[in-house]
């Protein structure tokens, strides 16, 4: 389980254009629903139906979304294999967060029925532990001076790569840090974003008739609701980080490039393992 954790956060990273990897996280407001326990305090009889709710998704998981991702990795074993392009990382990112997508649907569903049966006294203490969760980005954040964020975005890259590939050596850490020094400072755009995002959270969890469906479209038009700014950031961010990598990969030795490889394979059996044990 260790690996697949890694495999995701490995992908992802490319997202990771604040100060650190909890961007990527923290920025997928739809997850927010998933991890309800932590926000509230729930009764035994609503951490029961949580549970149940919780136990459909996995079957679901596990039934349908774990294939895909040995299809992702698929597709990433047959094109280290080559010349690794920029194009080629987006695209290995575009099809995680497909999935991304997939699972926000299977998600909000039950996450609604749940707030459903919130009391007034639950709710109103899931809204403040979510505006808490916001201050504490923002003190983090905020207090870092550039050079901190630098490397912070470093530190990331290559600690994620070297999980899969082994020690870098001098110049791909160069690379990298290239990289990590050429992306643009995003952390105070994105808590603009995300402030404006749990206003409407908190407007939506006043629970008004017809409040359901106003979740489930806010929720389904998130990414376009964002402001330019945040686009043009995350695009220019996501041009760096995805050449730095490709060009990394490009790099390998014969010994890291087999390290990648036999990681990829173990990813796959593991899933393999957990989806005839669902079966």
């Amino acid at each position: 389980m260790f690996r697949i954790r890694n495999f995701i956060l490995a992908i992802l990273l490319i997202l990771s254009t604040a100060c650190s990897n909890k961007f990527f996280y923290n920025q997928l407001d739809w997850l927010i629903p998933w991890y309800v326990d932590d926000y509230v305090d729930l009764t035994f009889v609503q951490k029961e139906k949580l549970d149940k709710q919780v136990e459909v998704l996995l079957q679901w998981h596990r039934g349908e979304e774990l294939s895909r991702y040995i299809e992702i990795l698929n597709h990433i074993e047959k094109d280290v294999a080559g010349n690794i392009t920029a194009e080629i990382v987006k695209n290995w990112l575009d099809m995680m967060l497909f999935s991304a997508k997939r699972i926000q649907v299977n998600i909000l569903p039950s996450a609604i029925t749940l707030g459903e049966k919130l009391t007034e006294e639950q709710m109103a203490e899931f809204v403040k532990n979510l505006w808490d969760r916001q201050a504490e980005f923002e003190k983090e954040y905020l207090s870092r001076n550039n050079e901190e964020c630098i490397e912070d975005n470093y530190d990331n890259l290559t600690d994620k790569l070297e999980k899969y590939v082994g020690r870098l050596n001098d110049a791909q850490k160069e690379r990298l840090n290239k990289a990590a020094s050429s992306m643009q400072r995003f952390d105070h755009v994105w808590l603009d974003d995300r402030k404006a995002w749990l206003e409407k959270i908190e407007r939506l969890m006043k629970r008004e008739q017809g409040w359901q469906q106003a979740t489930i479209d806010a929720f389904a038009s998130r990414g376009e609701q964002h402001p330019k700014k945040f686009k043009q950031y995350l695009s220019y961010n996501m041009n760096i980080i995805s050449q730095a990598i490709a060009d990394v990969i490009n790099q390998l030795s014969d010994k890291q490039r087999g390290k990648l490889l036999i990681e990829i394979v173990d990813i796959k059996n593991d899933f393999r393992v957990i989806i005839a044990s669902a079966e």
